[in-house]
């Protein structure tokens, strides 16, 4: 029988290049890989220097010279490792690098098992990035999540696990980690949140600290005090899953109460501001956070400490529901510069750290008007022009809209200072149509609001122009910058927070700037003025009065889920907003809040930050 040759299998050109393409991306990892691990690029490091030279409280000053506060409350004492306990040392290793001592500063199986730990408890327990990666990350790189970041954050891990000792690493992380509200370090924590030295804090305050590391301002015992509790606790069963602790100590640990220091007064004064000018900082100047607050930088600010302290307490006296709410923001600017004179952003910085100041996006109302009349007079209008409010129909989308007045009545002919005075609808939504939807809108946009433009839901339209009712909303900064024009003979200025900043050599490192631009005739400033006067005296925010004179306009959103006051003096432009942050419609039992219960906390607060300075007129 004949024997049959086998024919050789035809390997296709699609093969040969898989098989090349396998080759070549192995060589191209294992040249990377040894890249990274031997990258010419990064620095000699002497972590010790580095960490002992950012570490130091950064403060910030008012316009008066006053020290407002530091933005880390204490400054970081070194804490030689001896004297850090060594249950807190060892459930930091347990929970944030288990293998801390085994690895070489990068550990794939801690990875594989923070994943694991991670799904059966459906939370972050534990991380994949090593204690030494960590410290890498914090001391020299920004936390930016992309490839080369991470690429010279295992780089730089290496180079420190090369050059120190596991317990010296050990040591730097521990005095430099993060623990929430400007705290860096296990001493400054514990005195901070505890009111004692490291060494003599009990396990359960340990493992506190331990939890917080993970998401220090999440799990902060100010804001979420059961979340911190539920961390601690998860500390705790993972110490007794490694078996660090009894199943015993494990039980009477987590049964204990979480007791922490009362009320720091770091949590209250001009937190919102100190948020601001930190992230002011950062975008203008690209400095890291942790160089702003632990630099040992003096940041002279605009800020007066005792407006602060009168808009602070203003917000907080607010009317309160039995959940605690509703919120509220206040900002108060010199109108002549710009320089913000106050900030609050909440009721209780400790509670809500959410600048509603500067974030939070609402319907303005009839705080609109002021800006729509102020176009009116550009175009040729005055005060006693006389103008027609009766009901009216007009066509949006093919259907008819008949704008109502908020109090159903209708005035006839009246002049136009009265129109604004009483808040009337129908006058509102007349001028935009008479003087044009696109000129109004380039008018208000020119003031300083941001509209929206384009899309399916624009500004560009008789309501949102008329009625404030805006697709996108406007911050109360953003509303209190746009009626600077108007308190300052037509010259709209810019928000400013920063006067300089020092280092501690004294040594200027940067300067504010002031940015100003005349948006509409002086004369138009100084008519609108006195129309919106007569609102405080004899229209819709007769309560805002402060006995002083002053000008201003209520605002109230559709539903009532806003409520506003905008105004001014010859010293202070100042708006006030209150709100829930679930847009709920604002009530109190029988009580309805509006921009009526705006105007007077708004006249409260103008009469009591301004109760040392001689009256003025326009």
């Amino acid at each position: 029988m004949p024997i049959r040759k086998r024919r050789k299998r035809r390997i296709s050109p699609y093969h040969h290049l898989l098989r090349w393409l396998v080759v070549f991306l192995f060589i191209l990892g294992l040249a990377g890989a040894i890249f990274v691990l031997n990258n010419p690029f990064i620095k000699e490091l002497d972590v010790r220097s580095l960490l002992q030279a950012n570490l130091r409280a950064s403060t910030v000053i008012d316009r008066h010279g006053e020290e407002l506060l530091t933005l880390s409350p204490s400054r970081v004492i070194w804490t030689p490792l001896e004297k850090i306990p060594f249950f807190l040392r060892r459930a930091v290793v347990a929970v944030e690098d288990r293998r801390f001592y085994e690895h070489r500063g990068v550990d794939f199986i801690g990875i594989l098992r923070a994943v694991y730990y991670n799904l059966r408890s459906r939370q972050r327990v534990q991380g994949g990035s090593t204690i030494t990666q960590q410290l890498a990350k914090n001391l020299l790189l920004s936390n930016e999540k992309t490839i080369s970041r991470k690429l010279l954050e295992v780089g730089y891990a290496v180079e420190i696990e090369r050059k120190y000792s596991k317990d010296e690493i050990l040591e730097f992380y521990l005095n430099d980690i993060y623990f929430g509200h400007g705290v860096y370090g296990v001493e400054s924590a514990a005195r901070f949140y505890f009111a004692k030295h490291i060494w003599e804090l009990t396990m359960e305050e340990q493992a506190v600290l331990v939890g917080l590391i993970r998401g220090p301002e999440f799990y902060s015992p100010y804001r979420r005090p059961e979340k911190t509790l539920e961390r601690r606790n998860l500390v705790l069963e993972v110490l007794l899953t490694q078996r660090y602790i009894s199943e015993r100590e494990y039980e009477q640990l987590s049964a204990k109460p979480l007791i922490v220091q009362e009320d720091p007064t770091y949590l209250s004064r001009s937190g919102y501001f100190a948020d601001y000018i930190e992230e002011w900082l950062a975008q203008q100047y690209a400095w890291s956070y942790r160089y702003i607050r632990s630099g040992g930088l003096r940041i002279y600010t605009t800020l007066d400490a005792y407006t602060q302290r009168i808009a602070e307490e203003t917000i907080s006296s607010l009317p309160r529901n039995e959940k605690g709410g509703p919120e509220g923001a206040l900002v108060a600017l010199n109108p002549k510069s710009g320089e913000i004179l106050a900030m609050v952003g909440g009721r209780n910085y400790r509670f809500s750290k959410y600048n509603r100041a500067v974030r939070v996006r609402r319907q303005i109302g009839s705080a609109i008007k002021p800006l729509v009349f102020a176009a009116a007079i550009e175009a040729g209008f005055t005060p006693e022009t006389k103008v027609i409010d009766e009901p009216v129909t007009y066509l949006v989308n093919g259907k008819p809209w008949s704008p109502q007045n908020f109090d159903n009545k209708y005035r006839g002919i009246i002049p136009l200072r009265d129109a604004l005075a009483w808040s009337v609808n129908t006058v509102a939504v007349r001028l935009v149509d008479e003087l044009g939807v696109k000129q109004i809108f380039s008018f208000i946009q020119r003031m300083g609001l941001p509209l929206v433009e384009k899309g399916a839901r624009n500004d560009q339209a008789l309501a949102p122009l008329a009625l404030g009712g805006l697709t996108e909303g406007v911050t109360p900064i953003e509303l209190c910058s746009s009626f600077t024009a108007l308190a300052n003979q037509g010259i709209r200025s810019l928000p400013v927070g920063v006067i300089r900043v020092e280092d501690d050599q004294g040594r200027v490192l940067r300067r504010g700037s002031f940015r100003q631009e005349q948006v509409i005739r002086a004369e138009t400033a100084w008519a609108v003025t006195d129309m919106m006067q007569g609102v405080i005296t004899y229209g819709t925010g007769r309560s805002a009065d402060p006995g002083r004179p002053a000008a201003g306009k209520t605002g109230t959103s559709n539903e009532n889920t806003d409520a506003w006051f905008v105004g001014f003096t010859p010293e202070l432009v100042v708006v006030l907003w209150i709100g829930n942050d679930d847009r709920s419609p604002l009530r109190i039992g029988e009580r309805i809040i509006g921009g009526g219960t705006a105007a007077e906390y708004w006249g409260s607060f103008v009469r009591r930050a301004l109760v040392r300075n001689t009256v003025k007129d326009f």
